[in-house]
């Protein structure tokens, strides 16, 4: 009877070992499948994004109205030399000024990605950075910059100081 104890202990720690190594390989399983829908969330992320970007452009190519008053805009100067504002009449400079608004917007937003890490460097770097130093002075002219995150209003200032 004793050794049918000793043998039933040792098949249970058997028993026990091989359900914890099972528990382990499961674990770690579930780990690279975790990982793998991240990589996948950040490529839908990134696809959305250039996606958003495409359709934009081609809204903003197809408006006889915006696209005729930013062309006016960018011919005067602007967006790096906000004056160029004053060349616009009333219509045109309410037209240009919804569309900064919208890419404040959008730059704020995108820098909050790049802070919670689900946009990479290079693309912030290389796409996201040029931008926001080729609008800032607009808007800081515009004062829209009032209306954003202190964060984003730092970084802002942190991309036009390194530019100078």
């Amino acid at each position: 009877m004793n050794a049918n104890k000793m043998n039933a202990d040792r098949v249970n720690r058997w028993l026990t070992l091989g359900a914890n190594v099972g528990v382990v390989i499961g674990l770690i399983l579930l780990l690279i499948e975790i990982d793998q829908n991240n990589d996948l969330a950040r490529a839908q992320i990134h696809q959305t994004r250039a996606d958003s970007w495409g359709d934009f452009r081609l809204t903003l190519g197809d408006s006889e109205h915006l696209l005729s008053a930013w062309e006016k805009f960018r011919d005067a100067g602007g967006p790096q030399d906000p004056d160029a504002l004053d060349k616009l009449d009333n219509l045109e400079r309410m037209r240009v000024r919804q569309y900064l608004l919208h890419r404040y917007s959008d730059y704020d937003n995108l820098f909050y990605q790049y802070k919670q890490g689900y946009l990479d460097e290079e693309y912030y770097v290389y796409r996201v950075v040029p931008s926001i130093n080729s609008l800032a002075p607009s808007w800081h002219r515009l004062r829209t910059l009032r209306w954003v995150r202190p964060s984003f209003v730092d970084e802002v200032n942190r991309i036009t100081s390194e530019s100078q």
